[in-house]
C-alpha cells in the first residue's frame, strides 16, 4: 500500500552554509488518517527527525485496521537516513517493511558514494544498482520535496533509487486547493508526482502555512484513487500567518 546533494563553496564559508542547510530541514510528526478504496484502513504517523552525527532519518508507519490487520497484522514501515550536504540531501540507507507476518516483500539499501552504488537486499536476492550523484531514495524524497518547496516554490524533478532501478520523478503543479483536514481549512497547492511509463501518481496537496508539508496524499492507479492520507495532526511545525 504503500507503498524521495554536494558541498559547493570553500572552506571559509562552509560552516554557514551548513547551518544554512540544516535549517531547511523540516523536523516534525504528523498523523494521518488512511483509507484503502474509500475504506477505512489504519493511522499513519510520518516523521523527520535529527539522530546525530549530521543525520537526519524519515519514517512512515502504518497502523492497519479492521480487515486490512488481517492482511497485514503488523505496522508497514518506511524509514531512511540521509545527510545534507550543501544543497543536496544524500541518502545513507533505506529500510522498508512490508507489514506481512513473513517478511516478504521487505527491503533494504545501503549507499556506498564512493563508488556511486546502492546495494540492494530483499527476501530473495542481493543485487547492485549504479546510481548518479543526484539520486535520492524514496523515503529522503518526502523531506527534499518539502525543502524545495519552500526554498523555490516548486520539486523535482529527482533521480529516486528504487529496488530495481532509478527513476525520474516529475510533479506538474495543478493550482491552488483549500482543503478541510483534521487541523482545520487550510490553503494548500495541489502537485502530482508521476514518472513516465508508469500508471501510478501520486497527488500531493501541500499547505505552505506549515511548511509545505502534505496534508492529503493520494496514490492513484490510472487516475483511480488506490490509498489515501488525510493530516489530523502535526507537532513540530507551527502555522505560519
Amino acid at each position: 500500500m504503500t507503498r524521495a546533494w554536494v558541498i559547493a563553496a570553500a572552506l571559509a564559508v562552509a560552516a554557514n552554509e551548513a547551518g544554512a542547510a540544516d535549517a531547511a530541514v523540516t523536523t516534525y510528526t504528523a498523523t494521518y488518517t488512511v483509507e484503502y478504496k474509500g475504506k477505512q484502513a489504519g493511522v499513519s504517523e510520518w516523521s523527520v527527525r535529527d539522530v546525530g552525527d549530521g543525520r537526519y532519518e524519515f519514517q512512515a508507519r502504518i497502523t492497519p485496521k479492521g480487515m486490512l490487520k488481517l492482511i497485514r497484522p503488523k505496522p508497514t514501515i518506511e524509514r531512511s537516513q540521509f545527510r545534507v550536504e550543501g544543497t543536496h540531501f544524500r541518502p545513507l540507507e533505506y529500510w522498508f517493511e512490508d507489514g506481512s507476518r513473513s517478511g516478504e516483500d521487505n527491503w533494504h539499501v545501503v549507499f556506498d558514494w564512493e563508488r556511486h552504488i546502492a546495494t540492494v537486499s530483499t527476501s530473495e536476492a542481493r543485487r547492485e544498482l549504479t546510481v548518479p550523484d543526484s539520486a535520492i531514495d524514496v523515503g529522503t524524497l518526502k523531506a527534499a520535496v518539502m525543502r524545495d518547496l519552500s526554498a523555490k516554490g516548486a520539486p523535482g524533478p529527482y533521480e529516486v533509487a528504487d529496488q530495481d532501478a532509478v527513476f525520474t520523478y516529475e510533479y506538474t503543479d495543478s493550482g491552488p486547493v483549500t482543503l478541510q483536514t483534521g487541523v482545520g481549512s487550510l490553503e494548500t497547492q495541489l502537485f502530482v508526482q508521476h514518472r513516465a511509463g508508469s500508471s501510478r501518481s501520486t497527488w500531493l496537496w501541500a499547505a505552505p502555512k506549515l511548511g509545505f508539508l502534505p496534508v492529503r496524499i493520494e496514490q492513484r492507479r490510472n487516475d483511480e484513487v488506490q490509498t489515501s492520507f488525510l493530516l489530523t495532526d502535526v507537532k513540530g511545525i507551527t502555522a505560519s500567518q
